[in-house]
This record gives structure tokens, sequence and C-alpha cells, in this order.
């Protein structure tokens, strides 16, 4: 009986959005299907982002067959420079999912040593136990694929991320006639997307979006800004075509709108001639009424390509009154603040800014409660699991099944950790697995695999730094002399220049800084912080905790 059992091990993407991350083991051999991350909320002081702890596959002497992404978005193949190195195994995925992983390969030192294998629609291959047969059908991004997989227990059906729609960008729709045949077939299991279980009705399609952007390129008298995921390429090719139709030339800013749109082109996925695009450089030179700006930062990033256009701190790029800035994206949760913070600042600037409650701007690329039923009902499996989402997505998604004739006992909502262990006659809950997180400093390349352990470390080895400033709210201007508390670090008795380096540092920032980022304590604070942890590793090789606090003068 146990050579024809398989288990199936979220790491990821069961209670939360993102870092989308499944097992499915046979014995001592498994596959990953994706390896995503996740963004942080505003609790995760000093986070850059989140992704699975992968220690069960080294402790449990896994033989990894292989990692198979269904899509190439971050929240499913973010995680891989955190994988790879301490579990390498091959790579499989359609041409542009394998082309946005490698070029984020290529960013950690890993892309030289990583096999991959490109795979396109309704190829089938062979790892150990499991056959795999790839699936297309449509989402927000080009190549996303199901995956019918052949199992010691029957079949095991992951949708990946989907929609059902009718009229894609680029006129490639859902292959319905391979559902309907695993649907004669006998699943096992049919693992379903859950994020749209809230919502009612059918998904609008991408290509509905082409009318509601016109409208506002018509009443637009000055320059556009767009952003949205760079991996967006549907979007991004909507978004060129309208550029084209009103004689605007495109400036994408932010390094991963770059690369995506360089990628996009390079493999076909985009049509652009060279006349269309632009460097940002070039902007200047042109009148607004000539520009689209197309950004990344849309969820209101640190650092990013708009956030930093937010506050006129993006070379070369300024914002103006009347620009309209749309913000072609959902608000991924726990985001809310920054979003809030930025569009403040772009109000600010005098543009007009435009969201999916505002105007029709944004499409989902996930199915909504009657896609998500037709999906039951062409798949019919024996048993039910509801993926990617928090648990009360997950909960909606079994109410819809059981709506749709799954019986309740055969449906099994499962969070991170949880093994489900199936079998030609039954899906039980074997236990929990201890699967944690990692919370990844991008800037120091560093995984930290707790924030506690982290902030114990840092206390212990390079202690901590307090930096007092007054500041005039009216004029930006420090009052009185930079206070500097530390404990752990260095004492100002001890390294009298290193500290009055640092009070001078200080002050330049402060007097480099527009006014209206000081005015934004929480930005100040972030923007202060930064300066000071990169300062004292370049002069130390430590890195204390910064404590940045702002009075008011």
């Amino acid at each position: 009986m146990h050579d024809q059992q398989v288990e199936i091990i979220p790491f990821g993407g069961l209670g939360e959005f993102g870092m989308n991350t499944l097992l499915l083991k046979s014995g001592d051999q498994g596959i990953l299907i994706d390896a995503g991350i996740m963004f942080p909320g505003d609790d995760l002081l000093g986070v850059d982002f989140v992704a699975p702890d992968f220690t069960y596959l080294t402790e449990s002497s896994l033989q990894l067959l292989a990692i198979v992404l269904t899509h190439g978005h971050e929240d499913h193949i973010g995680g891989l420079p955190y994988l790879l190195p301490q579990h390498p195994a091959p790579i499989y995925g359609t041409r542009l999912t394998l082309a946005l992983a490698e070029g984020k390969l290529r960013e950690h030192g890993l892309a030289a040593t990583t096999e991959s294998h490109c795979v396109k629609a309704r190829d089938i291959i062979q790892l150990g136990p499991f056959q795999l047969e790839f699936i297309h059908v449509t989402h927000s991004i080009p190549d996303a694929m199901a995956l019918a997989i052949q199992t010691p227990a029957g079949v095991v059906f992951h949708t990946g991320d989907f929609k059902f729609d009718q009229s894609p960008v680029d006129r490639i729709v859902t292959d319905f006639s391979r559902l309907n045949y695993y649907g004669e077939q006998k699943v096992r299991a049919l693992l379903s997307d859950s994020t749209n279980s809230e919502r009612t009705g059918f998904t609008p399609s991408e290509s509905s979006l082409y009318l509601s952007l016109e409208k506002i390129f018509l009443r637009a008298r000055k320059k556009i800004v767009v952003s949205c995921f760079a991996s967006s390429l549907h979007r991004i090719q909507i978004i060129l075509d309208l550029a084209r139709q009103f004689d605007r030339k495109v400036a994408p800013v932010g390094r991963s709108m770059a690369n995506a749109m360089h990628i996009g082109t390079t493999l076909g996925y985009l049509k652009a001639t060279d006349d269309l695009i632009i460097s940002p450089v070039e902007v200047k030179f042109l009148p607004s009424e000539k520009v689209l700006i197309l950004s990344s930062g849309s969820q209101g990033e640190p650092m990013s390509a708009l956030a930093r256009l937010a506050v006129d701190e993006f070379k070369g790029v300024y914002l103006e009154p009347e620009d309209i800035v749309i913000l072609s994206t959902r608000v991924i949760p726990g985001n809310e603040r920054r979003i809030s913070s930025m569009v403040n600042h772009l109000s600010k600037r005098g543009a007009v800014v435009l969201d999916e409650h505002m105007e029709r701007v944004h499409v989902s690329g996930h199915a909504s409660q009657e896609e998500l039923k037709l999906m039951i009902r062409m798949i019919r499996p024996d048993y039910f699991v509801p993926v990617h989402g928090e648990y009360r997505q997950l909960k909606f998604h079994a109410d819809i099944a059981q709506g749709v004739g799954i019986e309740e006992d055969r449906i099994r909502i499962l969070e991170d950790g949880d093994c489900l262990r199936l079998t030609p006659s039954d899906a039980v809950l074997q236990g929990k697995l201890p699967i944690g997180r990692r919370f990844i400093d991008e800037e120091m390349a560093e995984q930290i695999h707790d924030m506690v352990l982290r902030d114990r470390r840092f206390l212990s080895e390079d202690g901590f730094v307090v930096a007092i400033l007054k500041l005039d709210r009216g004029t930006g201007q420090i009052h009185d002399p930079v206070e500097i508390i530390t404990r752990g670090f260095l004492y100002e008795e001890e390294s009298v220049d290193l500290f009055e380096a640092t009070r001078s540092m200080i002050r330049e920032l402060v007097t480099n800084t527009p006014i209206e980022e000081k005015q934004d304590e929480s930005l100040f604070k972030d923007l202060l912080r930064k300066s000071l942890k990169k300062f004292f590793y370049k002069q130390t090789q430590k890195r204390p905790i910064i404590l940045p606090v702002i009075l008011e003068a």
C-alpha cells in the first residue's frame, strides 16, 4: 500500500497571499510545484520579502527530482535563489517563465549551475514516479500552466493561477479540451486557485481594459504614468497599443519593468517597434502630452521607481500638475499603508491618481466563483483541496465546491505544513510538519530565519544606535546637535572621529532631503535608517540596529 500513496505538503500559499510552494512526495522522492515569495507587512521591519523555509527537505533526506513552475510571477518563482543553493534540482517551465526565473538566478550567481528544461503546453514529462502534463490556462501573464500529475495514488490536478478569459490579449484561450479529457478520467484530487473565491460572477477579460483605458487616454493633456506588475505582459501590451494609437512615446522606469519588457520583446510576447520605446533620459526632450511612463512599484515598495517619482527623486523624470497616474494593479493585503502614503505624495505633485476603485484600470488574473464552479464541474475530482489564499478564501472555495456537489467529507482545507496522504482509497491528514519562513534582507543578501533571532544576534554582536534629531516641521532644519546613543556598538569616547562624521552625514542628509520627505516622518525615518545602516557598515563592517527618533523643535 505504501508504494501507492503520495503526500501533498504545502510549504507556502495556504493561509496567506503569496509564497506559493507545494511538495508532492512519493517514498523518498518528490517534486516541488513553484517556489514563491511573499511581500511582508509593516510589522516585519527590515524585511524585504518572505520565503518558505526548506529545512525539511534536508532533514528528511528527500531526493528532490525537480522544481516545476506554473508561471512567472514572483509569488511562484521568487524563492528559487533561496532554495537552489541547498537543494539543487532541475527546473521545468515554459519559455517566458524560465526567462524570468533565469534573470533572478543570474543576480544570485546561480544561473550557470542550474539545469533548466523548457516545456510547452501539452508536453508530458516523467519525473521518477510522477508523470506531468502541462496544460495552458489563461492568467494575467502569458505561458501560465495547469498540471495534470499521474502519481502512484492516481491523478492530482493542480490548476496553478487561472481564469477563463474568452478573449485574451494573445488570443490563446484555456485548453478546455484537455481539462475535459481529465474530467473523463479518474482524478483523485483537484488543487484549485482560491484567490478570488469571494468574488461572485466571472472575472472580466483582460481585453476589456482597452476601452476603459482608452477613455483616460482621450482626456489626458499631460504625461500619463501607468504602474503595473512588471510581469503583467498582457497589460503592458494594451498600454503599448494605446501609446501607439495616441502618438505617445513609452519610457520604462524601474529595473524590473525594463528587464521584463526586454525579455517580453526579445521572446516575442510583446510587440513594440523600436521607435515607440525611449529611455527615461529622453523624457525631458519631449512635450508632456507625447510621453507615457511605464513604472514598477505599484505596491508602494520603498525605493521603487514609482515611490521615487512620487517625491521627485527619480533623476530626469518629474511629475507636474495634471499628469495622470494609473495604478493598474490590485492592492496586495498588507501594502495599504505604503500605497496610501505614496498616493499622498503623488497628489502633492498635482498628479491625478486613478486606481481600480475609481475607474476600470485593473482586472484580476484569477477566477471568480462561476469559473471556480466550472473548473470543479469539468475535472470532477474525488477529493477537493483549495489552494492559494488566506484561510477565509480557502473556506469560501470549499463552500463553493460543496455547492456544486463535492461532499463535505471529500474536501480537505490545508494550511502550510499540513501533510495530506493520498491513496487510491482515501485522503487522510497525517499531522503537521515544522514548515517555517525565511525573512530576507535583500540589501545585505541575508536569509533571516527568525526575526527574533536576528534581533538578538544583532544586539549581541553589533548592538544598536539611537539617533535623536530635533527638526523644525516648517523649515525642515535641525535644531540643536544630533544626539547619538549606542549600546553594544562603539562608544563615543573611544571613536570621537566616527561619531562626528556620523553627525556630519546626518546633517548633510537633512540638508539634501526635500522638505516634503522630511515632513513625512515615516518616510524620513526609513531614509535615515537605511543611510546610517550603509554608513556604519562601510566604516566598521558592523550592522547595528538603527533606531531613528525625530523630535519636533
